[in-house]
């Protein structure tokens, strides 16, 4: 992948008819920051050309899904870690659902549960999620980019998707192939 320069930046910007200023509010950085960039007085972080890029390529494409938020199911079933194996299986079945978080009473996300992982146990009712659950599972900022995620969703099922560190959805390798298709289809 290559690296925007900040000239070349400041082009696209330019070409999108918009002020430092503007891209700052649409990017949530300063209005300083992206001069600095733009001029190359400074070595920008990663994070940083991610921020300037990505609220370029929203600006330039505003009806494509470019993060993990554009696309994600932000409606999420989640289990405590008390609930019984049963309830999770009974929450699968009337919801179509494959996978389901697993929170700790403050709400933190500490596992996942999984149609395989509830294969693989006991269907004893006296069992509780937190002894089939996965610790294992992926949790991405809701600013993750597509191209990012979908590198992701070769290795894993399903991300878990967060804003400021709480769960705010989940994206499975269906709705990639959807975002994927509806990519195709704006094209």
């Amino acid at each position: 992948m290559e690296i925007p320069t900040g000239g070349f930046l400041r082009q696209w910007r330019k070409s999108l008819g918009l002020t430092q200023a503007a891209l700052a509010q649409r990017s949530g950085l300063t209005q300083s920051v992206i001069a600095k960039v733009e001029t190359e007085v400074v070595d920008p972080r990663v994070s940083t050309i991610r921020k300037i890029v990505g609220a370029l390529n929203r600006i330039e494409r505003p009806h494509q899904a470019h993060t993990v938020g554009d696309i994600m199911v932000s409606e999420v079933t989640a289990l405590l870690q008390t609930d019984s194996v049963q309830s999770a299986v009974d929450k699968m079945v009337l919801g179509g659902i494959s996978h389901l978080p697993v929170l700790s009473k403050n709400g933190a996300v500490v596992g996942l549960v999984s149609e395989a992982s509830l294969l693989k146990s006991d269907s004893n009712e006296m069992i509780t999620v937190d002894e089939v659950m996965r610790v294992d599972f992926s949790m991405v900022d809701a600013e993750v980019s597509i191209g990012e995620a979908r590198r992701l969703l070769g290795e894993e099922e399903v991300l878990l998707v967060s804003r400021r560190g709480i769960l705010v959805g989940l994206v499975g390798r269906i709705d990639m192939v959807k975002a994927l298709r509806d990519a195709a289809k704006s094209h």
